[in-house]
């Protein structure tokens, strides 16, 4: 029996193989984060943002019979920020023996080696993957601190207003005297007022699903004709979180990854992405045809032989050698920083 082989040193081959999925178990929802805030492609290492802000500019005027239209000219203020991108970039030795493997002249030896190269790549893969969507949800939270292995700190502030980062009056894990549709409308309505659109996507955990699903004012203001609800239906809950002005939507978000330090494989090993003591309440992720956040995704440096290195768009896997000491490595590596377009659109809110 014959098994697929590939030629380890051809880098565009490998980044195709290890960017395929890899099965997994508690981890296996789609990153929520590519939604909220999509790659764009990206040439350079710093990006400039410029924000246009227009001021409100009234209603028309009017011509007088036989006389010259009056002239309006909007006021427009400029803001400009600058923002690096991060390296999510690793790398595992390949050992000698694994090595010799690869390069046997038998070749179902170099097959099976080859499939367990590309399965510890698909680990590297899924390692900067879950990296990139921590990225995000950090940003969405207003604040990312990106810690480097010898200690030193990288932190973005992504400027949300004060006012964007409440606590619930009364936390919603105490499901007797909380009011979480009352919160959620009048944050939809902070929203609204820095940035012009009511905030329409609740995203939470499936826990502070719960707590709405026991809460008791939200099974009163359910009940009539005598008729008691021990468990609201989800559009139950949904048509009491309608304001005057708008519907919201309720995502929940259970997406995380499992430390290197966790020994079980279920749910409370998982560290979420969006963790159960928060929500996160966004306007559409798309207002006037202009994303509110985006993740760009930049130029990486690879090798393409002894002395030669190139630039390639995206996550990007290669073997390389260090010709010092003979040892080979895998290598796994973007660069790519989330930033929020529309700052005043996100909304943090602490309910647990």
């Amino acid at each position: 029996m014959s098994f697929p082989i590939f030629d380890v040193w051809d880098q565009a081959l490998l980044t195709d193989i290890v960017t395929k999925p890899l099965t997994r178990a508690t981890e296996t929802q789609d990153f929520l984060g590519e939604s909220i805030a999509p790659m764009q492609d990206f040439d350079g290492t710093v990006a400039k943002l410029r924000v246009q802000d227009v001021k409100p500019f009234g209603k028309g005027q009017f011509r007088a019979p036989g006389a010259t239209p009056p002239f309006f000219k909007p006021s427009v203020t400029w803001r400009e920020e600058l923002i690096g991108l991060a390296l999510p970039d690793e790398m595992e030795e390949i050992d000698e023996e694994s090595w010799m493997k690869l390069n046997s002249s038998d070749e179902n030896i170099r097959a099976a080696a080859g499939l367990d190269l590309v399965r510890r790549g698909q680990i590297l893969r899924l390692r900067n993957e879950r990296a990139t969507e921590w990225m995000r949800w950090q940003a969405f939270a207003g604040n990312l601190v990106i810690t480097y292995p010898d200690g030193e700190k990288w932190q973005i502030d992504y400027g949300l207003p004060v006012l964007h980062k409440p606590t619930a009056g009364v936390l919603w894990s105490t499901v007797a005297t909380a009011d979480p549709v009352a919160d959620v409308q009048a944050w939809s309505e902070q929203i609204a007022n820095t940035s012009g659109f009511y905030g329409t996507k609740l995203h939470m955990s499936s826990k502070v699903w719960d707590y709405l699903i026991r809460n008791a004012k939200i099974k009163a203001d359910l009940t009539f004709n005598s008729r008691a609800v021990k468990r609201p239906r989800r559009e139950d809950i949904l048509e009491l979180f309608e304001s005057f002005a708008t519907n919201v939507d309720v995502i929940v978000y259970d997406n995380g990854y499992r430390e290197t330090s966790s020994t079980g494989e279920g749910l409370p090993a998982l560290t979420k992405y969006l963790p159960d003591t928060h929500v996160l309440l966004t306007t559409d992720y798309s207002i006037d045809g202009q994303n509110i956040a985006e993740t760009l995704d930049g130029l990486v440096t690879i090798s393409t032989g002894y002395n030669e290195t190139a630039l390639r768009n995206g996550m990007q896997a290669e073997v390389m050698l260090d010709h010092m000491s003979k040892t080979h490595f895998f290598r796994v590596a973007a660069r790519r920083i989330p930033r929020l377009l529309v700052p005043e659109c996100f909304l943090y809110a602490k309910v647990a």
